[in-house]
């Protein structure tokens, strides 16, 4: 955050200062990034509790501009943090199918001849949660569109 800005919201009485907090967090900047450049530094989640206390005032002051957020970097910085990525969820032309794979791999036991129509939902169950798994499709997603509990799916995966 500029050297100026810090300052500014060091002069400020309690309450103007986390309005004014809010109000930069309001324009993107990171709680994180406000912590760690007030003086001494606060930890984030004391600047969240202040921001959800303050009241919205009208700034005398321009709200300065947060840092590019970099696609491009892994590793967060001050300047470009890190962007949390917007996961794909299950295709919705798939959801009914792994309900309905769901349905009969919940009869499917260890005894089932492999060539029935139980161990080949099973199977195909396990393969389609892996390929989806495996396009970044979160494992919870994949558990709900199939009827099933999240460790239910979580053990599937991991085999």
């Amino acid at each position: 955050m500029p050297e100026d800005e810090v300052t500014f919201i060091a002069s400020l009485p309690r309450p103007e200062a986390e309005s004014r907090i809010k109000a930069l967090w309001e324009s993107g900047w990171s709680l994180q990034n406000i912590g760690d450049s007030l003086v001494p530094p606060r930890p984030k989640t004391t600047i969240h509790f202040w921001v959800k206390r303050a009241e919205t005032r009208e700034q005398q002051r321009m709200v300065p501009t947060p840092p590019p957020k970099s696609l491009t970097t892994s590793v967060p910085t001050r300047t470009a943090p890190r962007l949390r990525s917007i996961s794909p969820g299950v295709p919705p032309e798939m959801a009914p199918r792994l309900a309905e794979l769901s349905a009969k791999a919940k009869r499917y036991r260890a005894k089932t001849a492999p060539d029935s129509p139980l161990a080949q939902a099973n199977d195909e169950l396990t393969a389609v949660a892996k390929t989806l798994r495996s396009m970044g499709v979160p494992t919870a997603s994949i558990a709900k569109a199939a009827g099933v509990s999240y460790r239910a799916m979580a053990r599937r995966l991991s085999k």
